[in-house]
């Protein structure tokens, strides 16, 4: 419908689409918009495992004891480096698993669900641990957590797999 020549592009620019940032200020603030999004995403993780946590002293009273609120901010610090360690011991065991074992598709799911609970329960079992002015006195706690998240996995998944699924259909062929 429009016919645009190289008269109407000014000298020293060029009709394609650049998505690139080009300058120092376009440069900061793609920098700027990224680390705002991985602190977004860092603090839904945290209120996350601030809700859990906060449920499960609520559920084993006995088994948990907190000295205060600093404890959760020190449980939230300690979070990234107790499920590193978690995966580190974690992931080559599965992969050797996998690897040695070759399983059928639903051997492979229950390995992988019985390793997931594993470094869930590591997690919960470090922060139980090495978090200070907290008092456990049993890994129940660690045990709920973990149980938890394995029977809410295949919920995740459902919903989630529904919406990508509903995003890729969304255009109708022709």
């Amino acid at each position: 419908m429009f016919d645009v020549d190289a008269r109407s592009v000014p000298e020293g620019e060029s009709n394609d689409v650049d998505d690139e940032p080009s300058t120092l200020g376009e440069k900061r603030l793609a920098r700027a918009v990224v680390g705002g999004l991985v602190l977004l995403v860092a603090a839904l993780v945290g209120l996350v495992f601030l809700l859990v946590l906060l449920v499960t002293v609520a559920v084993f009273p006995g088994a948990v004891k907190l000295d205060g609120l600093a404890p959760v901010f020190w449980a939230l610090l300690l979070l990234a480096p107790c499920s590193v360690i978690a995966m580190a011991i974690t992931v080559p065991t599965r992969r050797l698993v996998r690897v040695t074992f070759t399983p059928s598709p639903a051997v492979a799911r229950l390995s992988d669900a019985a390793f997931g609970w594993l470094s869930a329960f590591l997690v919960g079992v470090m922060l139980l641990e090495w978090t200070p002015l907290v008092h456990a006195h049993s890994v129940l706690p660690a045990v709920a957590v973990a149980t938890v998240g394995l029977v809410l996995e295949p919920l995740v998944e459902r919903v989630g797999g529904s919406k990508a699924k509903g995003d890729q259909g969304g255009t109708p062929a022709r």
